[in-house]
């Protein structure tokens, strides 16, 4: 047998209440009130289906219980039948305005009251069906929304898997020239140099010699250092992405977190800081490229934190047997407390148009849940910002 309705009686006579609860506690589950401030107590404490409510009471009236009530979320939709021996229609229209879905003048007639309240029931049931539906509409955007903001994600990283592929192809060529002629090249000028050196020259043709091979030293010297951090770029962007990779592999955090890092060098420049504060990681499970691309985005909006010169700590360990910290800690601005609810919703940004499409966070909070972990947030406004990914260092994730 179903529950039956719940109603709130509310009126300051004793006489009304008990003639009311007689009349209605066959068909309804019955709770009374006596005065405005109980009557919202109750409303609280027990959800009502419907409010039967009192115009004249002492202290708070039933014009200003209406007018609390739907200033409520709970209550906005609840329907309220007014009950009242006032039947001027200004009393009925300033009801009618201040909330109440309908009005009955005392003495009111069995039959009319039944009728009236089954009628606000119905309409009450309806307005709740339609609240759900709304709220089912609500979460059926977000999701749209997330998987949108999952769609560019891949789109974004397949590009860059293209751009990797093809910037690779073209330069490892000439780094291998580079590689392969540069000790030929030292070679070559060392026995130059030998020769000059054991020929008879003028002291200032020796003289003009001697700083030529120097200057040509140098210039060896910093040839290969630039072939060497060509090299390191290629690698790490290679690192980064690892678009090939399409299954679960033990992976070295550390690895991941450096080439990232190696990329981001240009945005630190002399004004950022940079501090590794790495502990004795296990390898982890993972896909190797989606993690980078969380460190990427974390390390960013750090950077972002930071008007001027400041630092960021990248710190690990293992939290127990099952489980790794990485944490991302700036020292930054810090996040309004108003705005952490939002942090992980897709396209909520506080950066000004056009440095931000608010889409890194929530990637991220997807990509670290589909590994099982979490991202933990701690702020403080003028203090800067922590989140810390916990992972499952191995773990069924989901496919």
């Amino acid at each position: 047998m179903p529950d039956k309705p719940t109603i709130l009686i509310v009126d300051d006579e004793s006489s009304n209440l008990d003639l009311l609860e007689q009349e209605l506690e066959e068909d309804y589950d019955v709770v009374t009130a006596q005065d405005g401030i109980e009557a919202l107590q109750k409303a609280d404490a027990c959800a009502p289906d419907l409010i039967l409510l009192d115009v004249r009471m002492p202290g708070l009236n039933g014009l200003e219980v209406v007018r609390r009530l739907r200033a409520s979320e709970r209550h906005v939709i609840t329907p309220v039948i007014l009950l009242t021996a006032q039947a001027h229609l200004e009393d009925k229209v300033n009801g009618l305005d201040a909330g109440a879905d309908d009005y009955i003048t005392k003495p009111f007639e069995p039959d009319d009251l039944h009728a009236r309240i089954r009628s606000a029931l119905r309409i009450g049931r309806l307005q709740r069906e339609l609240a759900q539906e709304r709220n089912s509409l609500k979460e059926a955007l977000a999701q749209l929304q997330a998987a949108e903001a999952q769609l560019v994600h891949s789109e974004k990283m397949a590009a860059l898997g293209k751009l990797v592929a093809g910037v690779a192809h073209e330069l490892n060529n000439p780094i291998s020239f580079i590689y392969a002629n540069m000790d030929h090249f030292r070679r070559y000028v060392g026995m130059v140099k030998t020769v000059c050196e054991s020929a008879s020259l003028a002291p200032d043709a020796a003289d003009h010699a001697s700083n030529a091979f120097q200057t040509l030293d140098r210039l060896i010297e910093s040839c290969a250092d630039g072939a060497q951090r060509i090299k390191r770029i290629v690698l790490g962007l290679r690192t980064f992405s690892r678009l090939d990779e399409v299954e679960r592999k033990m992976v070295d955090l550390h690895e991941g977190i450096d080439s990232t890092l190696a990329l981001l060098e240009h945005r630190l420049k002399d004004r950022i800081t940079l501090h590794r504060e790495y502990g004795n990681l296990p390898p982890v499970e993972c896909y190797t490229g989606q993690l980078n691309q969380v460190i990427m985005n974390l390390v960013s909006n750090a950077i972002d934190a930071i008007p001027g010169h400041g630092d960021i700590w990248i710190t690990t360990r293992v939290d127990d047997d099952q489980t790794v910290r990485v944490a991302v800690r700036d020292n930054g601005q810090g996040i309004a407390p108003e705005h952490r609810s939002h942090l992980f919703e897709p396209f909520f940004t506080t950066k000004p148009v056009g440095q931000g499409i608010g889409l890194g966070l929530s990637i991220s909070y997807g990509i670290v849940e589909k590994h099982g972990g979490r991202i933990e947030v701690d702020s403080e406004i003028g203090q800067g910002s922590t989140f810390t990914i916990v992972l499952p260092i191995k773990e069924t994730l989901e496919r």
